[in-house]
């Protein structure tokens, strides 16, 4: 029996929960650290980037360690969630073979569970803040910008998790843009002391625009142009429609390819 729109919505959204809450659990059980895991992972690369860029090579940015670690959570939480997303299906075959399984929720539970990696990161950065100075009304802003960065991720999750079934090379394609993608959006580096003639470029990371963002939310630094603040989310929310229509068309031959 098909649930009505408001009950199916309720459905998925518990089933999301649920399997996200059994993501994590199965992740980090039998571990010491346990949940805190995805915390010292940021923290050591926080700590060797704070190292690098403020002791053998200055870079000269006030407030280095928030300002790096404002970028890391957002470039981890989009590396880290796209790539496991486009696995999400492969990973599952039990539930993609199931008659009936929204098989859509499996790439969306990636990338929740990549968020609340993010999210555990959150406080130790507020933290930072809290030390360092002020923090503004701006930072009500915040969720916001999460929720854009979230229908983005929504969008490329459908797209490679579809892609990935009908094309192995897909996870293998978009590790290795995660490892360019680090050295070519602004994590720890400012967009400020790029050359304006290569500036540009940055304009159209998804991931850089959102870092500026929460830089200014929670830092006060310039914020991004208005134009690409409007830009990335139309985008984003193109991208979401984009990939989910890919998403059920491409879902139609998952049986025989899985």
């Amino acid at each position: 029996m098909r649930l009505p729109g408001a009950a199916r919505l309720r459905y998925l959204r518990e089933l999301v929960l649920h399997l996200t809450r059994r993501e994590l659990s199965l992740s980090y059980q039998n571990t010491i650290l346990g949940w805190t895991w995805p915390l010292a992972r940021q923290l050591f690369q926080l700590a060797v980037l704070v190292f690098v860029f403020s002791k053998v090579l200055d870079l000269n940015i006030k407030d280095y360690p928030a300002f790096v670690f404002c970028g890391l959570i957002v470039f981890t939480w989009l590396s880290n969630g796209t790539l496991a997303a486009s696995r999400s299906i492969l990973a599952n075959r039990h539930f993609g073979l199931r008659p009936g399984f929204p098989t859509a929720v499996l790439p969306i539970i990636a990338i929740s569970v990549a968020l609340f990696d993010a999210l555990v990161a959150l406080p130790v950065l507020l933290v930072i803040l809290a030390l360092g100075h002020d923090l503004s009304a701006a930072a009500l802003l915040l969720p916001i910008a999460f929720l854009v960065q979230f229908v983005l991720m929504a969008g490329l999750a459908w797209l490679c998790a579809s892609l990935s079934v009908i094309l192995r090379d897909i996870p293998n394609l978009v590790g290795l843009l995660v490892l360019l993608g680090f050295y070519v959006t602004p994590v720890y580096f400012d967009v400020a002391r790029v050359p304006e003639r290569y500036q540009w470029v940055l304009r159209l990371n998804p991931a850089a625009i959102f870092i500026e963002a929460d830089r200014a939310i929670l830092l006060g630094t310039p914020w991004p142009p208005v134009g690409s603040v409007v830009g990335v989310t139309v985008v984003s929310f193109a991208v979401a429609a984009g990939g989910y229509a890919c998403f059920r068309r491409l879902s139609l031959s998952f049986a025989d390819e899985l």
